[in-house]
């Protein structure tokens, strides 16, 4: 059997925006941290650039092509998720310790399963703090696309026989790149892996210019 025959690839495109109803005691720079699930407990951390707490506006795309066997693929769209964290770090101390504002979490599935595969929403992040009556809570403006994506894995196949079928050598190759057709800027994509037991093969990143 050839061993590609068993193989699917597709892209995953995050567009960051922009934000709203964030209300700050002090002015700094505002970023977005994202963790994409890359399956059996990996991670793809990465971030956007960081602006003026004046004009909370992003309009940063990053595009991660995604590659391994047809299972995992399927695996990651139906269980992955996107965690996002909108954070704040003061003017004064740009490489200081950032503030954590809010955080939400996106399942992938939810793009997937929409008829385009291609969406764009504000989301809501929650936080700490409860907030006062009246007062809304900061979202984020987010756009998820997904291209050839591969055929929906079947119910009848259990997470947890999946890895004992593969027996945690599953394989998951992802390379990023920032900057996209429909976005305007430009910038670099930073990527870490997060400690698991399982391998991840590859994780690059690439920037156009």
């Amino acid at each position: 059997m050839d061993k590609f025959q068993d193989k699917a690839a597709f892209i995953c495109e995050l567009r960051i925006i922009r934000a709203r109803n964030v209300e700050l005691s002090a002015t700094g720079s505002m970023f977005v941290r994202c963790y994409m699930s890359a399956g059996n407990k990996k991670r793809v951390r990465f971030e956007s650039r960081e602006v003026s707490s004046f004009n909370m506006v992003w309009n940063q795309c990053f595009s991660l092509d995604c590659f391994g066997t047809k299972e995992s693929m399927s695996n990651m769209l139906f269980q992955g998720t996107l965690n996002f964290e909108l954070r704040w770090r003061s003017g004064v101390s740009f490489f200081g310790k950032s503030q954590l504002l809010g955080k939400a979490e996106v399942p992938w599935k939810t793009v997937f399963e929409s008829s385009t595969m291609d969406v764009d929403k504000w989301v809501v992040m929650e936080r700490r703090k409860s907030l006062p009556g009246g007062v809304k809570p900061p979202a984020v403006q987010i756009g998820t696309k997904v291209e050839g994506a591969p055929p929906a894995a079947t119910k009848a196949v259990k997470h947890k026989d999946f890895l004992k079928q593969f027996k945690g050598n599953q394989t998951l190759i992802l390379v990023g790149e920032s900057g996209c057709r429909n976005c305007s800027q430009i910038s670099s994509l930073i990527m870490s892996l997060e400690a698991a037991p399982v391998t991840l093969k590859s994780a690059l990143a690439r920037v156009k210019f």
